[in-house]
C-alpha cells in the first residue's frame, strides 16, 4: 500500500499539469490586467507617448547597430496597454488590437492622437487610424505593464525594470557563486555584460526574456534540483516563455536556467553521455511548453473572435523559417554569409574575429585536459550553441532584427566559457611553450 502511495504519476501527466497550471496562472492574472481601468492607463501614457518621440523609434548608442534600442515595438505595447478596454476584457485579451501598426516613422504620434481620440471620445477609426489585430501573441507583458501603467509613465516602467532585472542579476550571482563557485559566477557576470544587459531593462520588449531566464536560473540554484523537476521547470519556462515574450531572445529562458544546472558539483560529475541526454530532454520539454502555450492563444482566440488566428500564425512562422527573400536577397546560405561578411567588412571587424576565433580555437585544443573532460564538457557544449540553432532555424527574423537576436549569444558566451574552463586549461598551454622558450 505505501510503496503504491510513494509510485510517481509519469512523467507526461506531471509536465501536462505543469502546463496547465502554468497557463491557468498567466491567464487568470492577464485576464484581471485587462480588466484594469484604462483611464489611468491612458492619462500616464500621454506623458509616455511625448517620450517615444522625442527618442525616436529606433535610437542607437554611440551609432552601433547592435546597440540600437526599438522604441517601435514598445509603443505597439503601449497601444495594446491603452486599447486594453475597449471591449470586454476576454474579447480584449483575445484580439489585441493595436493601430497603424506599419507606420514605421509616425507611431509615436500615432498614439498621441489615439490617445487624444479616446479623451475626447472618439473610435480611433473617426481619426484616421486603422487597427490591426496582434492575436496570434499572448501578450502577457501586460500583466506588469498594465498595473505600472496606472501608476507611473513609461520612463517609470523603465526604472522598476532595472530595479527588477539587476536584483535578479545579482541573485544569480550570489546563488552561482554559492552553489558553483566563484568561476561561475565571473562567466555569468562577463557573458551578461558583453550582450549590453545595461540596456535590456530600457526597453519592455528586451526586458521580458531576460528577467524569466534570470527568475529560471535562481528557481534552479534556490536547492537541488532532480533532472525530472529541472524538465518540469523547463516545460513552465517554456510557456511562460510563448506567454510574455513577442519572439525577442527565448532561447535565453531555456539556456541560462539549463547551463546553471549542468555546473552545480552533482552534475559536473557525471558521464557526458547521461548529462548530454538530460539536455536534449530538457530542450524538449522547453519546447513543448513553448510550443503548446503559443498553440493555444491561435486555438482560444479563434474561438472567441472567428478570426483565422491558426492561418495568420503558421503564415507567421514560415515567414520568419522559411521565407526567400529579405530586402531583396535570397536567403541561400551562401548569400547569408556574403551578407554576414559584407557587414562586418564594412565596420572593419570580420578580420578582428576571425584572429580571435583562431586564437580561440587554439588555446582550447592545446589546453584539453583529457578525453574524460572533454565528455564532461559536451553537455555545456550542446547549450552553447542553441543559440544559433535557433538562429539558423529562424533566419529570415534573425537576420532582420539581428540588432536584438544577438543578446541570445549571452547563452553562448555563459555556456562557452564553462565548457572551456571544464575541458581546457590555458595553463597547459604556457607549460608546453615553456620549454621551447628556455631552447631558445
Amino acid at each position: 500500500m505505501q510503496a503504491t502511495q510513494n509510485r510517481k504519476r509519469p512523467f507526461a501527466l506531471r509536465a501536462l499539469a505543469v502546463f496547465g497550471a502554468t497557463l491557468a496562472l498567466l491567464f487568470v492574472l492577464l485576464l484581471g490586467a485587462y480588466a484594469l481601468p484604462g483611464g489611468p492607463v491612458r492619462d500616464h501614457l500621454v506623458a509616455s507617448a511625448q517620450t517615444i518621440t522625442e527618442e525616436g523609434l529606433y535610437p542607437a548608442y554611440f551609432g552601433f547597430k547592435l546597440f540600437q534600442m526599438d522604441n517601435y515595438t514598445d509603443t505597439l505595447m503601449l497601444m495594446e496597454a491603452a486599447s486594453a478596454d475597449e471591449t470586454a476584457p476576454l474579447t480584449a485579451m483575445m484580439t489585441n488590437t493595436a493601430y497603424n501598426v506599419d507606420n514605421f516613422e509616425t507611431l509615436g504620434e500615432d498614439l498621441s492622437t489615439y490617445l487624444q481620440a479616446r479623451a475626447d471620445g472618439q473610435s480611433p477609426e473617426q481619426v484616421g487610424l486603422e487597427p490591426f489585430s496582434y492575436a496570434r501573441y499572448w501578450h502577457g507583458y501586460l500583466i506588469w505593464l498594465r498595473p505600472l501603467l496606472c501608476l507611473m509613465p513609461y520612463t517609470g516602467v523603465r526604472v522598476v525594470q532595472y530595479l527588477v532585472l539587476f536584483a535578479l542579476f545579482a541573485a544569480v550571482l550570489v546563488l552561482l557563486r554559492r552553489r558553483c563557485g566563484l568561476s561561475a559566477a565571473l562567466w555569468f557576470a562577463v557573458s551578461q555584460l558583453l550582450v549590453t544587459v545595461f540596456w535590456v531593462p530600457h526597453q519592455l520588449q528586451y526586458f521580458t526574456c531576460f528577467a524569466i531566464a534570470y527568475a529560471g536560473c535562481v528557481w534552479v540554484l534556490a536547492k537541488p534540483r532532480r533532472s525530472d523537476l529541472l524538465c518540469l521547470g523547463l516545460v513552465a519556462l517554456g510557456a511562460a516563455t510563448a506567454f510574455c515574450d513577442l519572439l525577442v531572445t527565448p532561447v535565453l529562458t531555456l539556456g541560462l536556467p539549463l547551463t546553471c544546472w549542468l555546473l552545480e558539483p552533482q552534475q559536473k560529475l557525471r558521464a557526458g553521455g547521461k548529462q548530454c541526454a538530460l539536455t536534449l530532454g530538457g530542450c524538449l520539454c522547453w519546447g513543448v511548453g513553448y510550443g503548446l502555450c503559443w498553440a493555444s492563444k491561435w486555438v482560444l482566440a479563434g474561438l472567441v473572435t472567428g478570426q483565422s488566428v491558426i492561418a495568420d500564425a503558421l503564415h507567421q512562422i514560415g515567414v520568419r523559417t522559411a521565407a526567400d527573400t529579405w530586402h531583396g536577397m535570397e536567403l541561400t546560405w551562401g548569400n547569408i554569409v556574403t551578407f554576414m561578411y559584407t557587414t562586418l567588412q564594412e565596420r572593419g571587424l570580420f578580420w578582428p574575429l576571425i584572429v580571435l576565433v583562431v586564437v580561440v580555437i587554439v588555446l582550447f585544443a592545446g589546453g584539453v585536459r583529457s578525453r574524460d573532460a572533454l565528455r564532461r564538457a559536451a553537455p555545456l557544449a550542446l547549450a552553447a550553441v542553441l543559440p544559433l540553432l535557433w538562429f539558423a532555424v529562424l533566419r529570415t527574423h534573425s537576420i532582420q532584427h539581428g540588432w536584438f537576436t544577438w543578446r541570445g549569444l549571452g547563452l553562448t558566451l555563459f555556456a562557452g566559457m564553462a565548457c572551456w574552463y571544464t575541458a581546457s586549461d590555458l595553463r597547459w598551454v604556457l607549460r608546453r611553450l615553456k620549454p621551447k622558450r628556455e631552447d631558445l
